[in-house]
């Protein structure tokens, strides 16, 4: 009889402890449980919010912020902070916008990669001021993005730009549709998405990028070149934000001088709103992913209900708060790691 007491006893902790297990991993799905609710809300709302039009509408309005957060997400693994991405989307959008009001091109193909490039060498300027000067990359990147937005307040007169040169298939890319359904913006996203989690989490450079951010000292010791993976962190944070800065400009049919600098604030809420996914305290794509497409869900849902203008910051903050207060209790100041020079 005492020995089974003891058994009993022993299966009763076994059981405890397992729960205690589940409940210690439930705040990594908090960013999931918080989009699950959050939808479901919305849904009973508004009974428009769940169709088919509307959450591809969702993912449209997410892309812009997703694609940037995308980029900066690698800079932070890499354990560096890109304040210049706001700033590098205008940039490549101003000179893919400057090349096709040329009345000698006319081809979206060449002013995207001219775009693209012009933010691949801002990129490898943040590596060299940060890797060869040795400055902060919070402080470096972030006199990268003043002087960025000066040029392109020059190369815009400070105001709105258009052209009534650019081709037809500019617009497309920001304002079209894949089998007259998806659009664009929202196909772009996903594909990138999935293409950055394979390099990132899938790839040996992707998991050096973590190894790096990680424990650079740990990193060198087994003969990863830090510099080289961080260089790549950075132009890979330029790429995906030129990317994001080109199809802003071609979904609004005009490029604005501050229209990148005025999404960065959100773009670096993905990242951190992100990094409270799966591995606490470590940003991640999937996260960003998520993150991204909760903080739209909160706008496109608060707008159909009627809400007012200043609740989706509200909800937002909110939401910011409560999933990265979870994690820091959790992680003991993790997160307060993720941006270097605070």
């Amino acid at each position: 009889m005492q020995l089974e007491g003891l058994k009993v006893s022993e299966i009763n902790k076994k059981t405890k402890n397992k729960n205690m297990i589940n409940l210690v991993e439930l705040p990594r799905y908090f960013l999931l449980i918080a989009f699950f609710v959050i939808v479901a809300g919305f849904s009973i709302a508004s009974p428009y919010f769940f169709s088919l039009n509307n959450l591809l509408d969702i993912i449209r309005e997410a892309s812009i912020i997703g694609l940037m957060g995308l980029g900066l997400t690698a800079a932070v693994a890499a354990g560096e902070f890109d304040f210049s991405i706001g700033a590098t989307a205008t940039i490549a959008a101003v000179v893919a916008g400057k090349v096709l009001s040329l009345s000698s091109v006319n081809s979206t193909i060449i002013a995207f990669t001219v775009g693209i490039l012009a933010a691949i060498i801002v990129g490898l300027i943040n590596s060299f001021n940060v890797l060869k000067i040795g400055m902060p990359s919070f402080i470096a990147t972030l006199g990268i993005a003043t002087l960025l937005d000066g040029i392109s307040k020059y190369f815009t007169g400070g105001a709105v730009f258009y052209s009534v040169n650019w081709p037809k298939d500019f617009g497309l890319l920001g304002k079209g549709f894949v089998f007259k359904v998806i659009p664009i913006p929202a196909l772009i996203f996903i594909i990138v998405a999935i293409l950055s989690t394979i390099f990132l989490h899938r790839t040996t450079r992707g998991r050096y990028i973590f190894a790096v951010g990680n424990n650079p000292d740990a990193a060198t010791h087994v003969g990863i070149n830090c510099k080289r993976i961080k260089l790549l962190a950075f132009v890979f944070a330029s790429l995906l934000t030129a990317l994001a800065g080109i199809v802003h400009g071609s979904m609004l049919g005009s490029i604005s001088p501050l229209m990148g600098s005025a999404n960065l604030l959100r773009a670096i809420a993905t990242v951190m709103l992100g990094a409270t996914f799966l591995t606490p305290g470590t940003p991640n794509i999937p996260g960003t992913f998520i993150a991204a497409i909760l903080l739209a869900v909160v706008g496109n849902g608060l707008t159909m209900i009627g809400a007012s203008y200043f609740m989706k910051d509200v909800v937002t903050g909110i939401i910011l708060v409560v999933a990265v207060g979870i994690i820091a209790v959790m992680k003991k100041g993790k997160l307060g790691q993720m941006i270097p020079g605070l």
